[in-house]
C-alpha cells in the first residue's frame, strides 16, 4: 500500500513538472519578447542629397547670322583652344550675297528716312480764317454805313452779316481738325523716323560684322582662350542665325546646381558646406561652399548652387550628387524613431513596468504619450518622459497593457 502511494506522489511531480514545461513554452510563444532603452542625450543630424550637374559660369557664345554655308568645323568638342585658332569656314558666295543684299536694304532705309524728313505740315485753313475773317469785317462795315443812312439795321445786312460768322466759325473748326491731324501725322512719322534709325543701325552693323568676316577670308576664329563646349551646326549646313559654337572661358568658375525639396533645405543656408560626389569619380570634392538657395515655387523646391575649388578636376555638364549634414544642438531625451507610435495625430511611446500579479511579478506595458521636438529617419527627440525603459524593438505586434519579456 505504501508503494502505491509513494508511485502516485512521483507521477503528480512528474505531471506538474511536464505542465511546467509546457506552461513555459506557451509562455514564451505568447508574450513578446521586447527590447527596451532609456531616453539619451544626444543631436539629431538631417541629411540632405541633391542631383545636379556641374555647369561653367562662363562662355563665350558665339552668334552667326542667317543663311550661311558651313564649309568646314576645324574644333571638336571639348578641345582645348587658343585665342586666334580657327574655328569654323563658311561659304564665301553666301558672304557676298548677304553684303549685297544689306547694302541694298541699308539705301532703302536711307530713302524712307529722307521722305519723313522732308514732308511738311502745312494748315491751308489759316488763310481760308483770313478770308473769312476780311469778308466778315466788310459786311460789319457796311451794315454800319447802312444804319447811318437809313436809321434802321436792314434785313439784308442782318443776314449777311450771320452769314459771314458762319464762315468764320467753320474755317476756325476746320483749322483746328487740320492741326490735329497735323500733329498725329507728326507724331506717328517721328515713330517712323526712329524705328528706320533703329533697323538702318542694325543692318549697319550687320553689313559691319559680314564685312569684318569677308576680310578675314570668311574664317571664324576664337576670341580667347578656352574649352570648345558645344558646337551647335554641322559641315554643309546653312546658319539659322542663332550660336553656332560655345566655348569655356579658361578662368571660367566651375559650379554646382541642384534642386532639393524644399521641407528638406530648411536646414540649409547659403554658406554651409556641402561634400559633392561627381559621376564617374570615386573620390568626393568636400567643404564646397554653398553660394545660393532660391525658392521655386511652382514646384515646392529649392534651387542650390555652389563654387567648386579650384583644381578639382571637373568638367562642364557632368553629373554631381551634393550631400548636406545639419546637426541639432542636443536634446535631452532622443530614443530610435521605431520606438515612436501615432494614434490619431498623437505621438506615443510603450514603456515596461513591473507589476504584482497571480503568477508573481510580472512587467507589463503601458502607454505614455509625448512630444515630437524633432525627428530623422532614425531618431527623435521627444519630451513628457522620464527615464522610463521605452520598447524600442518586439518580436511581434503588442499594445498597453500586455505582458512582456524584456531580453536581456
Amino acid at each position: 500500500m505504501q508503494k502505491k502511494y509513494i508511485k502516485a506522489l512521483i507521477s503528480f511531480f512528474i505531471i506538474i513538472f511536464i505542465l511546467t514545461i509546457l506552461s513555459r513554452v506557451a509562455d514564451s510563444v505568447t508574450v513578446a519578447v521586447v527590447m527596451v532603452q532609456t531616453p539619451r542625450r544626444g543631436s539629431i543630424n538631417h541629411d540632405t542629397v541633391i542631383e545636379g550637374s556641374i555647369e561653367a559660369s562662363g562662355k563665350n557664345k558665339i552668334k552667326i547670322q542667317e543663311g550661311f554655308r558651313i564649309d568646314t568645323i576645324y574644333a571638336e568638342r571639348g578641345q582645348r583652344v587658343a585665342k586666334g585658332d580657327k574655328l569654323l569656314y563658311l561659304g564665301k558666295e553666301e558672304i557676298e550675297k548677304q553684303l549685297s543684299r544689306l547694302q541694298i536694304e541699308i539705301e532703302i532705309l536711307e530713302l524712307n528716312k529722307q521722305n519723313i524728313e522732308l514732308q511738311t505740315y502745312e494748315n491751308i485753313y489759316e488763310e481760308e480764317i483770313k478770308k473769312a475773317q476780311i469778308a466778315l469785317d466788310r459786311v460789319l462795315n457796311d451794315r454800319e454805313i447802312n444804319i447811318q443812312i437809313n436809321g434802321v439795321e436792314l434785313e439784308s445786312d442782318k443776314r449777311a452779316v450771320e452769314d459771314a460768322e458762319i464762315s468764320l466759325n467753320l474755317a476756325v473748326k476746320q483749322k483746328e481738325k487740320q492741326d490735329a491731324k497735323n500733329e498725329e501725322d507728326l507724331r506717328k512719322n517721328e515713330n517712323e523716323k526712329k524705328r528706320l534709325e533703329l533697323e538702318l543701325q542694325m543692318k549697319r552693323n550687320e553689313y559691319k560684322d559680314i564685312e569684318e568676316l569677308n576680310k578675314v577670308d570668311n574664317t571664324v576664329y576664337a576670341e580667347e582662350d578656352g574649352i570648345v563646349d558645344e558646337i551647335y551646326v554641322k559641315e554643309g549646313e546653312k546658319t539659322t542665325g542663332g550660336e553656332v559654337i560655345s566655348i569655356i572661358d579658361s578662368g571660367a568658375e566651375y559650379i554646382f546646381t541642384g534642386k532639393a525639396d524644399a521641407e528638406k533645405a530648411k536646414y540649409m543656408k547659403a554658406g554651409d558646406t556641402i561634400s559633392i560626389k561627381l559621376s564617374g569619380k570615386t573620390i568626393s570634392i568636400d567643404n564646397v561652399e554653398i553660394k545660393s538657395i532660391i525658392p521655386e515655387p511652382e514646384d515646392s523646391t529649392v534651387k542650390i548652387t555652389a563654387v567648386i575649388p579650384e583644381n578639382s578636376n571637373i568638367s562642364h555638364g557632368m553629373s554631381a550628387t551634393a550631400s548636406h549634414i545639419y546637426s541639432t544642438d542636443e536634446y535631452p531625451r532622443i530614443i530610435p524613431i521605431r520606438a515612436l507610435r501615432n494614434d490619431n495625430g498623437q505621438y506615443y511611446v510603450l514603456a515596461v513596468e513591473e507589476k504584482n500579479t497571480v503568477m508573481g511579478k510580472e512587467k507589463i506595458s503601458y502607454r505614455v504619450n509625448v512630444e515630437v521636438s524633432d525627428k530623422n529617419d532614425s531618431l527623435a527627440a521627444i519630451s513628457s518622459v522620464g527615464n522610463e525603459e521605452i520598447i524600442i524593438k518586439s518580436n511581434k505586434p503588442i499594445s498597453e497593457g500586455e505582458r512582456v519579456r524584456v531580453e536581456k
